[in-house]
C-alpha cells in the first residue's frame, strides 16, 4: 500500500478505537485471531475494578439560578452488557507457557489452516526501505495471508527515526499473520550476517563475559524492544532466528548441533526475561540438495511451535545452482527433500521461504508450490515468497502467474488437501 493508504488505514483504525473507548465507557484490548475467513475478535479489560469498588460517582453540576432541575444521573445497577470474551485455544500450546492472548490466537489460526488442509500465502517485505508494502500494493486489491519482514530490518529503519510497528500491528488487527526472520549481524567482527567470522567459536556466545557475547544480546535486545513495541499494539509475530544454519552462508552456519540448539534457547530466555509473549519460535531449515547442508533434523531446537524449509528453484545458471543443465534451469518445481521429516517432527510445518532463484524475468509459476504439496500429500500452513532483489524477480507480483495463483486462493488460502 502506498504511504497516503497507510495513513488512511491508520487514521480509520484509531477513529474506530475512540468510538468503541466512548461506546463502552472503558479501555479495551482488541484481540484479533488473524483469521481472514470469518475473522473474530474479543476485547479484554486493561485495568480490573476492585471487588470493594462501589459504582463511580456522577459529577454534581454547579447551581445556576432559574435553571430548570436537570434529569437524575443514570442508573448503574444494571450496565450494558459487553461481548463475552473469545478464548483461543490452538490444538498445541505454544512451547512459552506464558504466551500471551495474541500469541494463542496466531497458533490457533495456523492450526486451523492446517487442519482445514489449505496453505496461505505469504509475501516477505524489506522492512528496512521506506517502499517497504510495494510487494503488497502491487498486489492490491487482493493481499496475501501472511507477511513477513526481518527483524535486523526493522530495527535499522528504527534507527534511523522510522517505527514501522504500528503499521505491522494494523495489519495483524486486520488479519495478516506476521512472521519474521532474524538476519543477525556478526558478533565476533561487526559485519553482516554472511560474514563468517567466528562460525567455529559459537560457544563464545553462551560466555555472558565475552565481548562477542555481549554484542550479541545488545542486538538481540534491540530487536526485543521492537517485538515489545508490537505487544503492547496486541499483534504476534512467528520469529524465525538462526534460520538455515544447516548450510554454511550464515556466521550461525554448520555449528554443533548442541551448541546451536543452546543458543536458540537462549534467544527464547532472554525474550521471557524482558516479559516479551507475543512470540511464537519457528525454526527454518535449508534444503538439502547437496552435501554441504547438514541434515535438517539434526539441529532441531528443543522447543519450536513450527518448523519450516526454505527450498529456492534455479532458474539461470549460476554457481549457487550447480551444475544443472538447461532443462532442469526451465523445469519449474519445489524440491521438498527432508520436509516430511520435519513435518513429523513438530506440531506444525510451513514453507518458511520458498519460490525462484536467480530469475531475471519472473518466468517461474508459483502454482507449483501448491500442486507440489498436494501431490506429495504435505501439509504447510504457508508458503512466503520472497521480495525482488539483486537475485532477481521472487515476489507473487512480479511471477508468471503470480497474481492468478493468488485470485485462484480465496482469503489467499490455497487448498491442498493435506489436511491434519
Amino acid at each position: 500500500m502506498t504511504g497516503e493508504s497507510r495513513r488512511s488505514r491508520r487514521a480509520a483504525a484509531t477513529f474506530a478505537l475512540a468510538v468503541a473507548l466512548v461506546a463502552t465507557g472503558a479501555f479495551h484490548m482488541l484481540l484479533v485471531t488473524t483469521d481472514l475467513d470469518g475473522a473474530f475478535a474479543g476485547t479484554r479489560d486493561t485495568a480490573e475494578a476492585s471487588p470493594d469498588a462501589g459504582p463511580t460517582p456522577q459529577p454534581t453540576p454547579p447551581s445556576t439560578p432559574g435553571a430548570l432541575p436537570l434529569d437524575p444521573p443514570p442508573s448503574t445497577a444494571d450496565p450494558t452488557p459487553t461481548e463475552p470474551v473469545r478464548t483461543c485455544r490452538p490444538r498445541t500450546e505454544p512451547v512459552d507457557p506464558e504466551a500471551d492472548a495474541a500469541a494463542l490466537c496466531l497458533a490457533e489460526t495456523l492450526d486451523r489452516w492446517l487442519a482445514d488442509g489449505v496453505t496461505a500465502v505469504g509475501q516477505q517485505v524489506n522492512i528496512s526501505s521506506d517502499s517497504w508494502d510495494e510487494p503488497l500494493w502491487r498486489l492490491e486489491p487482493q493481499r496475501p495471508a501472511v507477511v513477513g519482514f526481518d527483524l535486523d530490518e526493522l530495527v535499522a529503519a528504527a534507527r534511523r527515526g522510522t517505527d514501522w510497528t504500528e503499521d505491522l500491528a494494523l495489519m495483524a488487527a486486520d488479519g495478516v499473520v506476521l512472521t519474521a526472520s532474524w538476519h543477525a549481524p556478526n558478533p565476533f567482527s561487526g559485519g553482516d550476517s554472511f560474514d563468517r567470522s567466528g562460525a567455529d567459536r559459537l560457544d563464545v556466545l553462551l560466555k555472558q563475559d565475552s565481548v562477542p557475547a555481549r554484542r550479541f544480546d545488545e542486538e538481540w535486545a534491540e530487536v526485543l524492544d521492537a517485538l515489545a513495541r508490537l505487544q503492547e499494539q496486541g499483534a504476534a509475530v512467528l520469529v524465525r532466528p538462526l534460520h538455515e544454519a544447516g548450510g554454511s552462508w550464515f556466521w550461525w552456519g554448520r555449528p554443533d548441533p548442541s551448541t546451536y540448539r543452546a543458543l536458540f534457547a537462549h534467544l527464547q530466555q532472554r525474550a521471557a526475561d524482558a516479559g516479551v509473549h507475543n512470540l511464537l519460535w519457528s525454526y527454518g531449515a535449508a534444503v538439502r540438495t547437496w552435501e554441504g547442508v547438514d541434515e535438517p533434523l539434526s539441529l532441531l531446537p528443543d522447543r519450536v511451535d513450527l518448523v519450516g524449509l526454505d527450498t529456492y528453484d534455479c532458474e539461470s545458471p549460476h554457481p549457487d545452482c550447480g551444475g544443472r543443465d538447461a532443462d532442469e534451469l526451465a523445469r519449474d518445481e519445489v524440491d521438498l527433500t527432508g520436509y516430511a521429516e520435519l513435518v513429523a517432527a513438530a506440531p506444525r510445518a510451513a514453507l518458511t521461504e520458498v519460490g525462484p532463484a536467480h530469475s531475471p524475468d519472473g518466468t517461474w509459476d508459483p502454482a507449483v508450490i501448491t500442486r507440489t504439496l498436494a501431490e506429495q500429500g504435505l501439509p504447510a500452513a504457508y508458503a512466503l515468497l520472497w521480495f525482488d532483489d539483486s537475485f532477481g524477480r521472487k515476489q507473487v507480483s512480479s511471477l508468471k502467474g503470480g497474481q492468478a495463483w493468488l485470485q485462484s486462493c480465496p482469503d489467499a488460502l490455497c487448498p491442498v488437501g493435506a489436511a491434519g
